[in-house]
């Protein structure tokens, strides 16, 4: 079987499906994606990083980096503003984040821009919240679920668990994230038919709202953003309201984004320091929880995991946000006031059990040798050879090599190979042009020399590296000109020595501070052209001469005709004379 063929199985995360792809005309291969992934999910064929549904976690690690803005996520506005035209009840689910967006006191705000776009209802996800907080409470109360027990609030940290340690399935709450429980809650007060939007910080939600074992329950998720690019299209703004009375406590649930926020809600000890409970947050370390779960050495009863560092108000939607710190103070100041409805009571809970799936893809296994065949073809034949500098986004070069014979990666991502490569290249290059060339950075000191060079001036390349051009050169006033001018010189004739002549041309190179002179030895052809000079000169006094000469002998052979018609004249007429009479 080929390799490959386990990452195209419809045996992984489906429900990702479409949330983050690439738009292939912005992704150019700079890798940042695929260092940024955790798990790996890029696959790169042809320079282009793709994302790997059956792999993804849609943590969106790889939009937070990308320089060229070529991850794409699904947007769902379209579907809901179809919802609309149909004349569905469409009702919203916001986030208790979403102050840490929009700047916001009161959800009456909210609510009027949601009224505004044509929504029937808005309602805080915190209702979700409680619920699901106190139901992880009542887990660990009753001895219900292997200890420690993971939450379940987090997709990215659901999915992480489901496809890269299924053998922690066990320890993850059976409960539903607050966005579905409050989904199912809105479904039960306006109806099944009602269509349910949640809008959030998260990316990962556009996924989890398609998980088979919670469907139905929300039908469109939206990022803050996404929102906030609708209300601007639609010249809608947050209106002015005064804010809410001040409450003698926080409300616990409206600090679920934050933190420990989910500990707060359940009512749990949220000392930082507590053996009883763990908060982690940042993707890579509730990567290490898990492997400390696994390992059995985490003892603590519940642990809270956030794939975003510091929670979901450092989600996707708000990583344009000035700081985290910033974000966490306005939810605090948030759950500080008293809001428009209250919380639901425990007869009003609907359904928040679920169930998880084992999604993992089996990594297939290589021998030594098909390992080494890929080194090789990257020019590594030992293991002084493997940098392991992580250039290409995997953490060694055989975990890279690996990557490779799985279809997920090309052998020349190697950036140290093609650089070498690039290199030797150049060398060749450089190595087998007739022409000198050197290449000078601004100060004039020698950066490459080229084996004519070497031959035209009697240097070896090592002694003139990085020294001064003067000490191959005794005259560089024309790569001063070049370089102050950034015009370059072509074809100029130069006599270097009595037994050198060159023909120079410099030429700036843009952007790079350098100056590469390229020199074609013409001796021969100028002492050609002087020996040809010569010639002609000579030929051409000489043949002045033999004109002077033929003009001479003209003018001569001219006077002897004269003198001899003349004197033929005088007998011709004596002649007459004589017979005339």
């Amino acid at each position: 079987m080929n390799p490959t063929d386990d990452l195209t199985k419809g045996i992984g995360n489906l429900h990702i499906e479409g949330v983050v792809s690439t738009n292939p005309g912005l992704c150019r291969d700079c890798y940042r994606c695929v260092r940024a992934c955790p798990v790996k999910a890029v696959r790169v064929t042809d320079g282009q990083a793709q994302v790997v549904p059956e792999l993804c976690l849609a943590c969106a690690n790889c939009i937070r980096v990308c320089p060229q803005g070529a991850k794409v996520v699904r947007d769902d506005r379209p579907l809901v503003q179809q919802a609309l035209a149909q004349g569905r009840l469409v009702v919203a689910s916001v986030a208790p984040s979403v102050p840490a967006y929009f700047d916001m006191t009161s959800f009456v705000q909210m609510e009027a821009v949601l009224r505004a776009l044509g929504f029937a209802a808005a309602g805080e996800t915190s209702f979700g919240a409680e619920m699901v907080g106190l139901a992880h409470r009542e887990l660990i109360d009753q001895g219900r679920a292997r200890r420690p027990i993971i939450t379940s609030s987090c997709p990215v940290v659901v999915s992480l668990i489901e496809q890269y340690y299924p053998d922690l399935l066990p320890h993850l709450a059976p409960i539903v994230s607050p966005m579905i429980a409050h989904g199912r809650y809105l479904k039960q007060i306006y109806g099944q038919d009602a269509f349910v939007v949640f809008i959030g910080p998260c990316v990962a939600k556009k996924g989890e709202i398609a998980e088979p074992a919670v469907r139905g329950a929300v039908d469109a998720a939206l990022t803050f953003d996404e929102l906030e690019a609708w209300l601007k299209a639609s010249h809608i703004e947050l209106p002015k309201v005064p804010p809410p009375e001040l409450l003698p406590e926080r409300v616990e649930a409206r600090l679920f984004p934050v933190e420990g926020g989910l500990i707060g809600t359940a009512r749990m000890d949220t000392d930082i320091l507590s053996t009883h409970t763990l908060v982690a947050s940042g993707i890579g370390t509730c990567q290490d929880v898990l492997k400390g779960i696994r390992s059995g050495q985490v003892e603590a009863a519940l642990v809270e995991l956030m794939a975003c560092g510091g929670g979901c108000i450092n989600g996707p939607s708000l990583m344009d946000q000035k700081s985290v710190a910033l974000s966490r103070q306005r939810v605090l100041n948030y759950a500080a006031h008293r809001q428009p409805q209250p919380l639901p009571t425990r007869d009003q809970w609907p359904d928040l059990s679920r169930v998880y799936h084992d999604y993992s893809v089996p990594v297939p296994t290589f021998s030594e040798e098909q390992i080494a065949e890929v080194l090789r073809r990257v020019d590594k034949f030992g293991p002084e050879d493997e940098l392991d500098c992580g250039a290409c986004g995997y953490d060694s070069c055989r975990d890279k090599a690996v990557a490779v014979l799985r279809g997920m990666a090309e052998a020349t991502m190697c950036i140290p190979y093609m650089r070498s490569r690039a290199e030797s290249l150049t060398h060749v290059v450089l190595d087998v042009t007739p022409n000198a060339v050197f290449v000078i950075d601004q100060n004039l000191n020698i950066q490459s020399f080229s084996t004519s060079a070497e031959r035209m001036f009697g240097r070896r390349r090592a002694t003139v590296i990085g020294r001064p051009l003067r000490e191959v050169l005794s005259v560089v006033d024309d790569f001063v000109q070049v370089r102050d001018s950034g015009q370059p010189i072509l074809n100029q004739v130069v006599h270097l020595r009595d037994d050198l002549i060159v023909e120079q041309t410099i030429v700036p190179v843009r952007g790079e501070n350098l100056l590469v002179a390229i020199l074609r030895d013409v001796t021969e052809r100028e002492q050609q052209r002087k020996e040809l000079e010569r010639i002609r000169t000579e030929t051409l006094a000489r043949s002045q001469e033999v004109i002077k000469q033929q003009m001479r002998v003209a003018h001569e052979i001219a006077g002897l005709l004269g003198e001899t018609t003349a004197e033929t004249k005088v007998l011709l007429t004596q002649l007459a004379r004589l017979i005339d009479a």
